[in-house]
């Protein structure tokens, strides 16, 4: 019987010091329910009050959404900060989104991402309880399903975002408000989104509240105004998304890849030699060789339009028509919930491998400013005495191999006599969001995995803070998640901009959680701070995570002012000496025996909770319904 308790204790406990972990084992006898963050659709999800923000109730807002996603959470963060209180209800039938109305006496309705229909009672004008806004991912005018899919498949050099009321037609109500913005990169749909989209949306949603409280009515849509550019678009068909390598050219196959990704993907057939058969497959993270020269030429001279050049950290390179190749990171094998995404040599069959060559990436150091012309996940910048490194894995999930090469550059930049400080920039798109649960969830024995995912990322930590003589830098440009947000701790500095959002959490998954989070965490935000912030499974603003202690700045307002004062704040750090060798003091006050010891022992007592809860079904059912969709 104790020894059950005891395993329910590790896999079910609140943030407390590690002293007090062990005491708490002996002489606790009940846990409470983990609280999930994914909701059921009979229950809304309410977030707790922000941390470091006074709520002041303004507005009753109600949200209906398919998910909690990136924007959803973006519009509950920014509202909720402003004083309104916002309840989520995920999934919703029509049914329930009625009863939640009528019951809820919402002051505004808002629908940040949802593709079913709102029931008529809550917009007609003689029945609805409170305007009812859709938030659609598109400018003016525009209407249909698959916005940004057109957008970036016409290659647009402008998109926006428009709040209208929902209506009959789809997306023909009265217009709210709206802002656009320029296409400047060659983008995935979902990088677009979650930046450039939820960037629009969250200043038409403030302007649409503004709008309300001084009672600036919506205006009509009409197509004859100058200022009306978009219009319906139809449903994008399969065969829109397509990827014929005989007869596209390079640049056309990628941004039909990245117009599908990550959802639902482009398609690609293959000949299957064995049986005549053509393979279909669903294909993500397309990336355009542009120093083909050598591969194309020297590996596979006789290589045709679709065959695959050479291979690369689970990436293969097809040959394109334009004499040009593309490499394709991710596949599926097949459209449905029961396909998983993976790297593309894990997909494809040993036959078609057979004979392919492993190219090994260039890891000299790029000027600032300059990335690989080739796919690669892991590269390095170097500015004067700073080094930066960018590690730039698909949706952020770090697999055991990617955690073993990210470990192998940050020592060689750690031993490097030149550099004085090292940034870790992360992806774009993600800092890090943790372990790779699709590459688990595919492997034999996924507890095992789990485990070796675990202890790898732990070692990539280990390496951020064995580091003596240097100045770490963590810089979030794009979110973080579970232990992609904790590693970022493990820094001397963490700097960050005011549209990053974090989840510094595990219990969603089932997981007591590790990368040392037990010490740093604590460490920057206090024992009390640190339980709110693990067992509240909220997001997070960056700006939210300063006012607390949690990072120490933000350096930018939005991703592409990151990009301009990254190396400005940088440059101005290690110019500064008297800064540079307090840090370095700090360091080394720190760093010793005796530290070193209690962090091997607050990993250890993490991972040992972890080990348990990696054989959960609480783990098992969570990872499954996260991978499968």
């Amino acid at each position: 019987m104790l020894r059950a308790q005891l395993r329910q204790l590790l896999c079910k406990r609140q943030l407390l010091s590690t002293t007090s972990l062990f005491r708490s084992i002996i002489n606790q006898q009940s846990m409470t329910t983990v609280h999930q963050l994914a909701v059921s659709t009979k229950k809304p999800l309410e977030l707790p009050p922000l941390l470091g923000e006074e709520v002041h109730d303004r507005y009753n807002i109600l949200f209906f959404c398919n998910s909690n996603n990136s924007l959803t959470q973006r519009a509950y963060l920014e509202l909720t900060t402003r004083g309104h209180r916002v309840q989520i209800v995920e999934n919703p039938n029509q049914d329930m989104m009625i009863q939640y109305a009528e019951r809820e006496n919402p002051d505004i309705i808002i629908c940040p991402f949802l593709t079913k229909r709102v029931p008529q009672q809550l917009y007609d004008q003689s029945t609805r309880l409170a305007p009812c806004w859709i938030i659609h991912p598109g400018i003016m005018g525009d209407r249909g399903m698959h916005s940004i899919d057109w957008a970036l498949h016409d290659q647009l050099p402008e998109w926006g975002v428009t709040i209208l009321q929902a209506a009959d037609e789809m997306d023909s109500g009265d217009i709210s408000s709206t802002a656009t913005f320029p296409i400047r990169r060659q983008a995935t749909k979902s990088s677009l989104y979650q930046n450039e989209i939820v960037q629009a949306a969250i200043r038409a949603l403030i302007q649409a509240v503004d709008h309300f409280r001084h009672g600036i009515p919506s205006r009509p849509l009409d197509y004859d105004q100058p200022d009306v550019k978009g219009f319906f678009r139809p449903q994008m068909l399969w065969a829109d998304r397509l990827v014929d390598w005989k007869t596209l050219s390079s640049y056309k196959i990628a941004n039909t890849v990245r117009m599908s990704d990550s959802q639902p993907g482009a398609i690609m057939y293959t000949e299957n030699t064995a049986h005549g058969a053509k393979i279909r497959r669903l294909i993500y993270g397309a990336h355009v060789e542009k120093s083909t020269s050598s591969i194309i030429n020297n590996k596979r001279p006789h290589a045709k339009p679709g065959d695959i050049i050479a291979k690369r950290h689970g990436a293969v390179l097809f040959k394109t028509i334009d004499n040009q190749g593309v490499w394709i990171s991710h596949m599926k094998a097949g459209h449905g919930k029961q396909f998983i995404k993976l790297p593309s040599t894990s997909i494809l069959s040993p036959c078609e491998l057979e004979g392919i060559e492993e190219i090994p990436p260039n890891m000299e150091y790029y000027p600032y400013g300059q990335r690989p012309s080739t796919f690669q996940e892991i590269w390095m910048n170097r500015q004067g005495h700073i080094a930066y490194i960018h590690f730039e894995f698909y949706n952020g999930a770090m697999s055991t191999e990617q955690c073993l090469r990210l470990r192998q550059v940050i020592r060689r930049c750690s031993q490097d006599q030149f550099i004085h400080a090292i940034v870790l920039c992360g992806g774009y798109n993600y800092f890090s969001n943790g372990i790779n649960l699709n590459i688990i969830e595919a492997s034999k024995d996924p507890a095992l995995e789990s485990w070796r995912n675990i202890n790898a990322i732990d070692d990539v930590i280990k390496e951020i803070f064995s580091i003596r003589d240097k100045v770490v830098i963590s810089a979030l440009q794009g979110n973080a998640g579970a232990g992609g947000a904790m590693m970022a701790l493990a820094a001397d500095l963490v700097w960050s901009h005011d549209s990053v959002i974090i989840n510094p959490h595990y219990k969603s998954m089932g997981l007591f959680g590790s990368e040392y989070y037990t010490y740093f965490l604590p460490k920057r935000v206090g024992q009390e701070k640190a339980k709110q912030i693990t067992n509240n499974v909220a997001p997070m603003l960056a700006r939210q995570a300063v006012k607390i202690g949690m990072f120490d700045k933000l350096i930018a307002k939005d991703h592409d002012h990151f990009d301009q004062m990254l190396h400005v704040e940088a440059n101005k750090l290690t110019q500064d000496d008297q800064q540079m060798q307090q840090l370095l003091d700090k360091k080394k006050k720190l760093m010793t025996d005796d530290w070193f010891r209690l962090l091997h022992k607050h990993r250890n007592y993490e991972l040992d909770q972890m080990q348990q809860c990696f054989k959960s079904q609480e783990y098992i059912e969570a990872r499954q319904k996260f991978v499968y969709h």
